[in-house]
């Protein structure tokens, strides 16, 4: 376990100015934020299905329009788009604008073919598509001038959808966030799936099936032996707190569906990334909304599917969606990537150039980071350092931390 000495760095804040979510300093140098929020413990509500509690929000957002989705062509994305498309013909509400940002001359985020797809199939007649170039530099104009306004950001690259919030001014911005966990994450999702298809379980999940019953001492053993080390430049004392944190979180997972649903709403990241799109959009008179990320869904899935849930991500989602989604946009498994718009020009000169100022060098190897920062892809986490050493530079002058 973590000695005192590594304790503090989950209590210590990253310096206040730029930081106003208080963000720790281990979670700034790490680029990773773990553990609970400090919202209400959510409770399963029986009395409502999702797909109810879903169409009630559409209807109230499609009545104060515009109502712009951010769509991107995944499966969240479309399932909200065909959902909120669904109630605005059904009720006479004016239709959602889907919006999307698209990088032509990026291979791996390119997901043209599933976006006309799935607009083929929802029929939107106004379909909003921003070609911001290099922009979306996770130092560029755009990210820059965010962190400026609302400092440090979780997720670090939110400001990407500036563009598209831009459009949704004086009504609301809806977003997929929280999909992934709501539905996918759920570690014995293929397990009830097969059990409930009467198919044969691969071993792989009735060994995590079997790890889930044993004792906490057991699976934090596991825990720490298999988890991956991506932030490589944190310091090996950061290293061991960092690791404890996650080790913590994965052990405390819990096995029933609807208590996972529960533990999954109540975590900090997510805390943090509605309370950081919240302030983007108010930036520009819109309202944010993540129908997967709020309780009222959430509580709703977790009664709907239960202690034993429904099955994988295809399974839930086909069991949710397939009324106006057909079978192959909801059984999709490929993913657009991002990596190469964010690290553009921009953030390559300010690696090269930085000084190594504004992250905890207690925490962080400055070298290794700069490494991190420099490689052809370079991983997700290196980017909530890369802003902190930035706003450091550039709002709080050479001598307020480093």
């Amino acid at each position: 376990m973590a000695t005192p000495a590594l304790d503090q760095w989950f209590d210590r804040v990253w310096f206040p100015a730029g930081n106003p979510a208080g963000l720790t300093e281990l979670e700034v140098a790490s680029g990773r934020i773990v553990g609970a929020g400090d919202g209400a413990l959510l409770r399963p509500d029986p009395t409502a299905h999702p797909t109810g509690v879903l169409r009630a929000q559409a209807r109230a957002l499609l009545a104060d329009p515009p109502c712009v989705i951010a769509f991107s062509g995944g499966r969240d994305s479309s399932a909200i788009l065909a959902e909120f498309m669904s109630v605005a013909r059904s009720e006479g509400l004016p239709e959602p604008i889907p919006a999307t940002a698209r990088w032509d001359d990026d291979e791996a985020s390119d997901e043209r073919e599933w976006q006309e797809h799935v607009i083929g199939i929802v029929g939107a007649k106004d379909w909003e598509i921003v070609k911001p170039g290099l922009d979306l530099d996770l130092l560029g104009p755009q990210a820059t001038g965010a962190m400026e306004r609302v400092g440090l950001m979780w997720p670090a690259p939110a400001y990407v959808n500036l563009p598209l919030i831009h459009l949704a001014a004086g009504g609301s911005f809806v977003s997929g966030e929280g999909g992934d966990e709501a539905f996918g994450l759920w570690e014995y999702g293929r397990l009830t799936t097969a059990l409930r298809s009467r198919h044969l379980p691969q071993r792989s999940d009735l060994r995590a099936l079997a790890l889930g019953c044993m004792p906490r001492s057991v699976r934090r053993l596991r825990w720490r032996k298999h988890l991956p080390a991506f932030e490589t430049w944190l310091r090996p004392e950061a290293r061991v707190a960092f690791t404890e944190a996650l080790v913590e979180e994965c052990v405390a997972e819990p096995l029933r569906w609807d208590r996972y649903q529960a533990f999954s709403r109540r975590n900090r990241a997510k805390d943090l990334t509605q309370r950081t799109f919240d302030e983007l959009c108010s930036g520009h008179g819109a309202r944010f909304a993540a129908p997967f990320l709020e309780q009222p869904y959430l509580a709703s899935l977790a009664a709907w599917g239960g202690a034993v849930g429904k099955g994988d991500r295809t399974t839930v989602m086909t069991a949710l969606f397939s009324d106006v989604l057909p079978g192959p946009v909801l059984a999709r498994t490929s993913k657009a990537t991002f990596g190469g718009v964010f690290w553009g020009p921009s953030s390559r000169r300010f690696a090269d150039e930085w000084d190594g100022s504004g992250v905890d060098d207690a925490l962080v190897d400055t070298e290794a980071l700069r490494r991190a920062w420099l490689e052809p892809l370079p991983v997700f986490a290196s980017a909530l350092p890369l802003h902190a050493a930035w706003l450091h530079a550039h709002k709080e002058g050479p001598d307020q931390h480093g």
